[in-house]
């Protein structure tokens, strides 16, 4: 294991604690933390617990001013098979080590991703760790770019991988893109959790520094010309590129923190951007973004400042939810009233009806209640949903407002609403997930 550590009291602390309590044989793992120059007490926290525990080794060296070269440090001192690197504001869990070594042994594993937990508030890809993979997808995997994973050192000497030293942005996403397309095997646990990313309350965490939009983004061009040239399918790492290029360059155009943006640095962040989607994304590529990311990434294109700030003003209510907080028949006619959260004034709402299993679809547009701004009501009549034949059909709304037209999303539910009783062949019912449907499947009993 590899810690580099700068001025991380009182969480360094936690950390060693963490570890000390492993249940795996503390002669079976190595413990190598770099003091990267720190001036706090985190240099004497390491002698001391160096001094009561025989598998941890203390460097202590000059500030180099990033974790790459006290990483480097540390894998040039390590001895083991198999290098883990931690973060000295975080924490692992008990079993942490023992699962993941008895796992990388049993499996032959070349590079381990365990699970991750937030603390403090901290955002992890919960979606991507729900799940268990001996042989994780590349496009999948690649959705997490950050270093605490378990790396078979070999590996790292045989293709010569070691961390850009000074102060690189993503130097972590630069190292482990090459890693994922030389590993002959990388899995994913999900199984436990591994391990415990924490926001500090001091708000000193690397990721949450202000960073400049052309080193940024030089970095996501270097992963991604990383990605292009090292990935022999050519189609696939065209799709890697494209979902690098939302989850880190689109995403500055998100509402909340589009608009704490001065004018000035967001159009050095567009003509960043744009220079990326001009080498590495095709209007091809483009088109399979979905809302809201295709608009933002035209927009950029078009160096078009004026109409993000209208997209980020429109995208909470063209991304509003459609719940009924009505529904009865009446006359052979399903009514139905909606409501939106978050609610407000939208230029127009579509009701799409769609035919389970089938290509059938219909729209037609939802009429506001003036007098309750936001909700809106719609008839459809039996003699249309008969036309899908005899299956399960689905209710979707899609928003409009100021141009700009969302996903469509699925109409949901309230949860104590009474639903109308079978009307002939139609059943309304809500789905275990909450979304309304009818089912026109069987003859309902008179």
């Amino acid at each position: 294991m590899v810690i580099p550590v700068y001025n991380t009291m009182p969480y360094l602390a936690d950390l060693l604690d963490s570890l000390a309590g492993q249940d795996l044989d503390p002669a079976l793992f190595e413990i190598v933390a770099v003091d990267d120059g720190s001036t706090d007490m985190s240099g004497e926290v390491l002698d001391a617990f160096a001094a009561a525990h025989s598998n941890i080794r203390v460097i202590h060296q000059e500030n180099s001013g990033w974790p790459g070269k006290p990483r480097n440090v540390g894998i040039a001192a390590s001895q083991a098979p198999y290098i883990f690197f931690c973060d000295a504001d975080d924490l692992l869990g008990p079993e942490a080590l023992r699962r993941m070594v008895d796992y990388a042994l049993a499996n032959d594993v070349d590079l381990l991703v365990p699970r991750m937990v937030g603390l403090g508030g901290r955002g992890v890809q919960s979606g991507l760790f729900r799940e268990t993979y001996l042989d994780v997808d590349l496009r999948k995997i690649l959705g997490t770019l950050s270093p605490q994973k378990m790396f078979r050192r070999s590996m790292l000497d045989r293709h010569g991988i070691r961390f850009p030293e000074g102060m690189v942005r993503l130097e972590d996403g630069l190292v482990l893109a090459r890693c994922y397309l030389v590993s002959e095997r990388t899995s994913l646990l999900a199984d436990y959790d591994y391990y415990y990313l924490r926001t500090r309350d001091d708000g000193a965490n690397i990721s949450s520094q202000r960073t400049s939009p052309e080193s940024y983004t030089r970095s996501v061009s270097e992963i991604a010309r990383i990605l292009t040239e090292g990935d022999p399918d050519g189609d696939r790492a065209s799709l890697l590129a494209l979902d690098l290029y939302r989850r880190k360059c689109l995403r500055f155009y998100a509402p909340d923190r589009f608009r704490k943006i001065n004018r000035r640095q967001a159009r050095r962040w567009m003509s960043e951007h744009a220079k990326f989607a001009q080498r590495y994304i095709s209007p091809a590529l483009e088109e399979q973004l979905s809302f809201p990311h295709r608009q933002r990434s035209a927009l950029v294109r078009a160096g078009d400042l004026g109409g993000l700030r209208r997209l980020a003003a429109a995208e909470p209510f063209v991304q509003a939810k459609a719940r009924a907080v009505r529904v009865s028949w009446e006359s052979d006619q399903i009514s139905m009233e909606v409501a939106l959260d978050p609610a407000g004034e939208l230029d127009r709402l579509e009701l799409v009806v769609r035919g389970r299993g089938s290509n059938k679809c219909s729209t037609q547009w939802f009429d506001p209640l003036r007098a309750e701004p936001g909700k809106y009501f719609a008839n459809l009549d039996s003699v249309s949903l008969a036309g899908f034949g005899p299956v399960i059909v689905d209710f979707y709304a899609r928003a409009t407002k100021d141009g700009f037209t969302g996903a469509e999303h699925r109409i949901a539910v309230d949860t104590n609403l009474p639903l109308p009783s079978p009307a002939g062949d139609l059943r309304t019912y809500a789905t275990v997930n909450g979304k309304l449907s009818v089912d026109m499947r069987t003859k309902q009993p008179s």
